[in-house]
């Protein structure tokens, strides 16, 4: 049975957090995950998920005003990267936290592909380090360029060459079936030929991004898929309710929740 958590960012928006996490225990799952720390108290977060005996599945790390999408591909965020990354480092701890995702940025034409991977190898390799001492696994996400024009890391083959050329166990690919979708299908043979540089899923049905079931992706082949890897790390739902009337959480029996 997989691992399901389930995003609070954009299930159960906009109420407060409180309701977000009561919906999330009541529904009989045992993780959830968010996008930034600015968007709820995290002194509230902590005391609200061990209330309900929930864990903190992964959240993302702060974006910054200079760089709104990510610092790991950008040559002139280093510092700005690193500070994220150490308020990460010191947050995740108190929230019992073990995953977090950094995000990549944009392409810069000026700066060029390749000049841009190989700071994004380099930076992550660092960063990589880091977060083995701190018993912590870093995630490199895909973004799609129709929502997001000039993602720089838009594919599974881009974001899983980043994790091979670091070559590290504290980073993985953070294979979300939305963006993929979008950008390239093929999921089930997608997520085959790369099991083993993913360390979380996320699950979202295009074109609304919404819940399974009122889209265009086969949900259920890619969870077969996903059980006969014996993929055992995180999956997210990370959706828009498509009807607030409705329990967001229907198509997947409560027996396959967790608890």
């Amino acid at each position: 049975m997989l691992n399901y958590a389930v995003n609070i960012s954009m299930i159960g928006d906009p109420r407060p957090l409180a309701e977000r996490i009561r919906l999330v225990a009541d529904a009989g799952f045992r993780a959830v995950e968010f996008w930034f720390p600015h968007q709820f108290d995290m002194a509230e977060m902590k005391r609200l998920t061990r209330e309900h005996d929930l864990e903190v599945a992964l959240f993302d790390l702060e974006p910054s005003d200079s760089h709104p999408y990510g610092h790991h591909a950008d040559p002139d965020a280093e510092d700005e990267f690193f500070k994220r990354l150490d308020d990460a480092f010191r947050l995740a701890p108190e929230l019992g936290c073990r995953t977090i995702n950094v995000l990549q940025g944009q392409d810069i034409s000026e700066v060029g592909f390749e000049r841009q991977l190989a700071v994004s190898v380099d930076r992550l390799a660092r960063a990589a380090q880091l977060a083995e001492r701190e018993g912590i696994l870093l995630c490199v996400e895909a973004i799609n360029t129709i929502d997001r024009p000039g993602s720089f890391c838009h594919n599974t083959a881009i974001g899983t060459r980043i994790v091979r050329e670091v070559g590290s166990d504290s980073l993985r690919f953070q294979y979300d079936a939305y963006h993929m979708q979008l950008m390239e299908g093929n999921l089930v043979n997608t997520i085959r030929a790369n099991v083993d540089a993913i360390g979380h899923v996320q699950f979202a049905d295009p074109p609304g991004r919404n819940e399974p079931g009122t889209g265009e992706v086969n949900f259920d082949a890619i969870v077969r898929t996903l059980e006969e890897l014996s993929y055992q790390r995180w999956v997210s739902l990370e959706y828009w309710a498509s009807d607030p009337a409705v329990d967001p959480f229907a198509w997947l029996p409560r027996s396959a929740r967790g608890r």
